[in-house]
């Protein structure tokens, strides 16, 4: 899994047609360690499971949005 505040990097995985590694995308206003963290926390809580599988994850300040990999580009 990795983690990036870079949605450019999202975009690189999903254009790869990888199926893995999971990358959590953080769009966040406040990216102090400990408010990344509680959303980290709760998107490991609740969606672990596919993380392992393979997920692009965009944590916003509101929502969380998943997207499995592979992605079909143009659709």
């Amino acid at each position: 899994m990795l983690l990036t505040y870079d949605v450019d990097f999202g975009e690189l995985v999903a254009a790869s047609g990888a199926d893995l590694p999971s990358v959590v995308v953080f769009g966040l206003r406040d990216m102090r360690p400990e408010g990344v963290n509680a959303h980290l926390r709760e998107v490991v809580t609740e969606y672990g499971e596919m993380l392992e599988k393979g997920v692009i994850v965009s944590v916003g300040e509101r929502q969380i949005r998943l997207r499995s990999l592979p992605i079909e580009l143009g659709k």
